[in-house]
């Protein structure tokens, strides 16, 4: 049936029977047509107030969360040596917000001379450096220019005639903005502990480096690469005049609430179990120290090396504005 059909047996009272069921057949087609519109509208409805309902609800008045204060622990030992050659040091909380803060550790390598000179080279050097440069910069270009001033300084005092004389390693880092930057040399080790996991961030400046590498290519047994007995020497550390290796991450680490930084020496990490080092971060900046200092005089071994640890402790909350 056409339109004009339609229109005529609507307007003509004495349409015949076949023509009025065309008529009813029509309305109904068209009312099915309706109710098929009317019930997509109503699921497309349903479904856009469900999904809206599952969408976390957005006041305009909260911020993101960003990190307000860094607690700080230390722990310094001496260990069963004679000396201490660790140095350790931390900018002023208080430039936080504006310039960062920055944290560094410095282990003096025993089996040489003036150790402790040295690793207190470094740590004065970074903290002056960082403090008169005021954190210009991206944390990167800061971190950098504070080693190259730092390798200066050491290789000054020791002189052309006298690199590899004596050395230290060093570990720093800085949260800016809610993102932590790390440079190190040496085997001091940069840990983030977040959710009950301690994740070694830098990589170490070892023998056992080279040696997997030799290893890779054939050059060597596996075996050797874990029984070789100067496998934990130093390959790159300050005090050795240019160095060759230096680690920072390609991008900084994003920090959340809760998470704790620490920067430690081998006599930390070497003394003590992952497991131990993380109850000990458990008692957060505060109890951490304690816990770590009394879980390597537990130990009690004989040759127990100088231990240090810096903790950094994030605090945040979400920042909310008035009215």
């Amino acid at each position: 049936m056409n339109w004009m059909n339609f229109f005529l047996t609507v307007e003509t009272p004495e349409a015949s029977a076949p023509e009025q069921n065309l008529l009813n057949l029509e309305f109904s087609t068209t009312e099915i047509v309706l109710g098929v519109l009317v019930l997509l509208a109503l699921c497309a409805a349903l479904f856009w107030f469900i999904r809206k309902k599952r969408q976390p609800q957005r006041t305009g008045k909260l911020h993101p969360a960003v990190i307000q204060q860094i607690r700080i622990g230390k722990v310094h030992g001496q260990g069963a040596r004679s000396y201490q050659q660790d140095s350790f040091g931390v900018s002023d909380p208080e430039m936080l917000k504006g310039n960062g803060l920055l944290a560094v550790v410095a282990d003096g390598m025993g089996g040489l001379s003036d150790g402790d000179k040295i690793s207190t080279a470094v740590v004065e050097t970074v903290l002056d450096g960082f403090t008169y440069s005021q954190g210009q910069g991206t944390p990167e270009q800061v971190l950098l220019t504070l080693t190259q001033w730092a390798v200066r300084e050491v290789n000054r005092f020791l002189g052309p005639d006298h690199y590899r004389s004596s050395g230290s390693t060093m570990a720093m880092g800085m949260i800016r903005d809610g993102r932590f930057s790390w440079v190190s040399v040496g085997d001091s080790r940069i840990c983030l502990y977040r959710g009950g996991q301690l994740i070694q961030l830098n990589r170490e400046h070892d023998l056992k480096q080279k040696l997997a590498l030799q290893a890779i290519n054939g050059e060597i047994s596996l075996q050797e690469v874990y029984t070789n007995k100067q496998k934990d020497g130093l390959v790159c550390f300050m005090g050795m005049g240019a160095l060759d290796q230096v680690d920072l991450p390609s991008t900084p680490v994003t920090l959340i609430p809760g998470d704790q930084l620490i920067i430690m020496t081998d006599g930390i990490y070497n003394a003590l179990e992952e497991s131990e080092i993380c109850a000990a971060l458990d008692k957060g900046a505060e109890g951490a120290p304690a816990e770590l200092e009394q879980a390597i005089q537990k130990k009690a071994y004989p040759d127990q090396d100088n231990y240090t640890a810096v903790i950094l402790s994030c605090e945040t909350q979400p920042a909310s504005t008035g009215r």
